[in-house]
């Protein structure tokens, strides 16, 4: 699925969450080394925790960002009330429900984050905390069988007065679970069907999920919560949840703005929901205009017709908006990350070996470097696909160097042609023969073509490969074709982006036996595993599960970890509190705090 603020998470379409603990940074001009730091902000509502992420991020480009001196960061956070701020977005929603599977895009997603109650929130540090503008609590309260309680906060109403309530919650899980609605065309349902019953306190503020079995992932549910008594005016549950909800513009809100006006394919206005009730937003009205392209958004932002961009960068943009006057540019890695993927089956790519050689002989270090160590060269290449570098699970470090433990991705081309000479492999005349005495085929690579750091890896991959005496050819499909490409399994590798909010669910739709993705690859182990880790409670025990998947799908030779993804965010430096969010949701998560600087 297509990201509207940006290209890099074009695959990702996982639930998520809201409140982020930021940190701001200087000005224009401040050079990539210096945005690791950490700078204290006054504390508002939101503003939970101060922490920086370390890793910074960027497509390659041609040139190298000037080594320019920083102003002062600063740790002012204190806001005015007023005012307006214009954000870009690449393309207006398809679909304005954000549950369903056309409206749950990351951009969609961020341009609808505003509207909806979220009972959970991201920080910066990957940690994920209570809404406490939502929730007075949620937790499990029994294990077995699972019970979670969710305590909705008094205060908690629809633009309309309506009261938040357990109903809402019985609404959302009913759309997502097939065995309520199988007309329901929900984006996802895991987890929502595994609750066996939803039970409301008589006064509506206190609602329990009973499970089936545990599941882990239990915060990410609930990501956006739906009005049931807006749904009751659409129908029943399917016409309500696919036409009623996905065909509308939303008249009501649960956040912190509601919809005032929308030209289709044009731009949306959003003003202050009255009835907010959380610490009141600062901006009156919050434009979005729809703007294709990061270029002509950066020269939009350069003439003065948006205020926001945030999209992943490319040395041409970052170059081009720090040349600009009083200009805040932040960098930053996200939960989302990169990485190289190889069919399991077909002619040639169901022998382990010749995966296994191709995970030995391709240098992903070497890639980082080429690529985004182009002007960020302290952004550390992941050596694991479960988890980005720094990244904790319930306050525990959950990363490890997995791919050094299994000394693969190093460019060892010596013991990648030994893999391939004891499978029975032979190079003549620079060409891999295979064991039956045949020519290997030239190897399809599937890539974005719009996507400049895509097309990069393809090509570096093409020359590495090419000492094992294997040729690659780069399917590069446009935005219309790449989506369907990569769902049906038409490449032998790829790269691509995947986000990892979801822990173990994030990777089993793509490697657990018959994913809906066809990498067609079947592992006993890895289906035991992703069980396992999908019902573990305890945070050790599942990083260790995590990092057992991790290990069993590189020895399988299915993927190969590159980087985390990057994302910027520019705008005049007279705004604060606009951040980087690490997880799907994007720069609007905490977009009552933004406001005119005192």
């Amino acid at each position: 699925m297509t990201s509207h603020f940006g290209v890099l998470a074009a695959e990702s379409s996982h639930p998520g969450s809201r409140r982020l603990s930021r940190v701001a940074f200087s000005e224009s001009r401040i050079p990539l080394t210096q945005l690791r730091g950490r700078v204290p902000v006054k504390t508002s509502r939101r503003l939970v925790a101060v922490v920086a992420l370390a890793a910074l991020a960027g497509m390659a480009g041609c040139t190298k960002i000037a080594d320019d001196k920083p102003n002062a960061p600063t740790s002012s956070t204190e806001v005015t009330d007023g005012g307006t701020l214009t954000i870009a977005a690449a393309s207006a929603p398809v679909d304005w429900n954000p549950l369903s599977a056309a409206g749950d895009t990351t951009g969609q997603r961020q341009q609808q984050w505003p509207f909806y109650p979220h009972p959970f929130l991201t920080n910066p540090d990957t940690t994920v905390v209570l809404n406490k503008a939502l929730l007075e609590s949620a937790e499990v309260v029994s294990t077995d069988p699972m019970k979670v309680e969710y305590k909705i906060q008094p205060k908690a109403v629809w633009s309309d007065g309506t009261p938040i309530t357990g109903k809402d919650f019985e609404y959302t899980q009913a759309v997502q679970d097939p065995k309520k609605c199988a007309e329901c065309k929900a984006a996802f349902t895991e987890g929502y069907s595994l609750i066996t019953s939803v039970d409301t306190s008589a006064d509506g503020k206190t609602v329990t999920m009973t499970y089936s079995q545990p599941f882990a992932q239990w915060q990410a549910l609930f990501n956006y919560i739906l009005p049931a008594h807006v749904a009751a005016s659409y129908g029943n549950l399917a016409t309500s949840f696919n036409d009623g909800f996905g065909k509308n513009v939303p008249k009501f809100s649960g956040g912190p703005y509601l919809v005032k006006e929308y030209q289709d394919g044009v731009s949306m206005t959003m003003v202050k929901n009255p009835k907010w009730y959380g610490e009141p937003a600062h901006l009156d009205t919050i434009n979005t205009r729809y703007i294709a392209g990061q270029g002509a958004q950066i020269t939009a932002l350069q003439n003065g017709e948006i205020d926001l961009a945030y999209q992943n960068p490319t040395v041409d943009t970052v170059n081009q908006v720090k040349a600009m006057n009083n200009m805040t540019v932040l960098l930053g890695s996200t939960l989302t990350y990169f990485h190289l993927g190889m069919k399991t089956t077909g002619d040639v790519m169901s022998d382990p070996a010749l995966r296994k050689a191709i995970s030995t002989g391709l240098n992903l270090d070497d890639m980082r470097k080429r690529t985004v160590g182009q002007f960020a060269p302290d952004q550390p290449t992941s050596k694991s696909s479960v988890y980005v570098p720094g990244q904790k699970v319930g306050g525990i470090p959950a990363y490890r160097e997995n791919t050094d433990e299994l000394n693969i991705g190093k460019g060892d081309t010596k013991a990648a042609l030994d893999i391939l000479q004891k499978a029975g492999y032979k190079i003549t005349d620079g060409k891999l023969i295979l064991p039956d005495g045949k020519p290997l085929r030239d190897l399809k690579m599937l890539t974005l073509s719009t996507d400049v750091l895509r097309m990069e890896l393809a090509q570096i991959t093409q020359s590495q490969l090419k000492p094992l005496g294997i040729t690659v050819t780069i399917d590069a499909a446009d935005g219309a074709r790449y989506s369907p490409a990569l769902r049906a399994g038409s490449f032998d590798i790829m790269a691509t982006g995947t986000a990892l909010d979801l822990g173990s669910l994030s990777l089993q739709q793509w490697y657990g036996t018959k994913a809906a993705r066809s990498f067609g690859y079947s592992s006993p182990e890895a289906d035991r595993l992703f069980a396992a880790a999908a019902t573990e409670l305890d945070p050790q025990k599942q990083i260790d599960l995590m990092n057992e998947i991790d290990r069993t799908l590189m020895s399988d030779g299915v993927v190969l970890p590159l980087f985390a993804s990057p994302q910027m965010a520019a705008y005049p430096s007279k705004f604060g509190n606009i951040f980087i969010n690490p997880s799907k949701y994007g720069t609007t998560m905490n977009i009552e705090q933004w406001g005119l600087r005192k």
